[in-house]
């Protein structure tokens, strides 16, 4: 794990509906910030993605601050949250929180996916404490981001935004590209710019196509088991209550069986497409 040395400031980004949680805005006023780091940027939107790309658009446009914080408004945070995910040296981290669901509990995290398969395996382990996980996909709502890492991935997705909702059947292309091909009967470039990535249409959250942007621009996601956060639902769902589920390995068998049933699926259709 290289360490890089971090000492430049963070843009707080809050993503949130117009209905307002006073438990979670009085978490987030409390997180521990240093001297020059932003103030807590609310904005609300109907859709999550959309206010997640407008907040890295100032970021990105707008200010110098080295790293941006993406926080969801229906979550309640520890104090030391930016302290502690910035603590260690990385360029993409992210707390560990649960789902919004309740039976079963499940993480938002999804394991390291080296192979670039699919579908992702969702992580539904007990992460140690004490120790970073090394993620392949998980939640915005508690993400530390290196503003390099948006430079890495910027050229990757050629002209796309950071963050939509997409089924990512082909990678990203140059569209000028690939129109002057056409003029041109020139099919060496189609096959360069047309490629094949997951090869069906059902849509991919940007939650895990950033990161799997990020992965191939060589940025590994890391999750922070310590960075403890609790979802709003009727309570604070939180991950203690996960720790304390009896049935989590028997999901976990379940869903494993899931995911090798769908990446056998994928890879016979990868092949199809080759």
């Amino acid at each position: 794990m290289y360490l890089r040395k971090y000492h430049g400031t963070t843009y707080i980004g809050i993503v949130g509906p117009t209905n307002e949680s006073g438990e979670s805005r009085d978490s987030i006023n409390n997180i521990a910030r240093r001297a020059g780091d932003g103030i807590p940027h609310p904005i609300r939107a109907t859709k999550g993605y959309e206010a997640r790309q407008e907040h890295l658009n100032i970021f990105e446009h707008k200010t110098t601050h080295e790293s941006i914080l993406l926080l969801d408004h229906d979550n309640k945070f520890p104090p030391d949250t930016l302290e502690r995910l910035r603590s260690h040296q990385l360029s993409f981290v992210s707390g560990f929180y649960l789902r919004r669901r309740y039976n079963p509990l499940a993480p938002v995290w999804f394991h390291d996916n080296p192979a670039n398969e699919w579908p992702y395996e969702p992580y539904l382990a007990d992460p140690e404490k004490g120790k970073l996980a090394k993620l392949g996909a998980s939640g915005w709502g508690c993400m530390f981001m290196h503003r390099e890492v948006l430079e890495g991935v910027k050229p990757i997705l050629k002209g796309e935004d950071y963050v939509i909702e997409d089924d990512m059947d082909i990678w990203p292309y140059d569209l000028n590209k690939v129109m002057a091909a056409l003029k041109t009967a020139d099919i060496d470039t189609l096959r360069q710019e047309i490629r094949p990535l997951r090869g069906t249409h059902d849509v991919v959250g940007s939650d895990l196509r950033f990161p799997f942007f990020a992965k191939q621009a060589g940025f590994q996601l890391w999750g922070d088991p310590d960075v403890r956060v609790g979802h709003i639902l009727e309570y604070s769902l939180h991950p203690d209550d996960f720790s304390l589920q009896d049935d989590t390995e028997e999901h976990a068998q379940k869903n494993r069986a899931r995911v090798l049933e769908g990446r056998q699926t994928w890879a016979k259709r990868m092949r199809a497409l080759a």
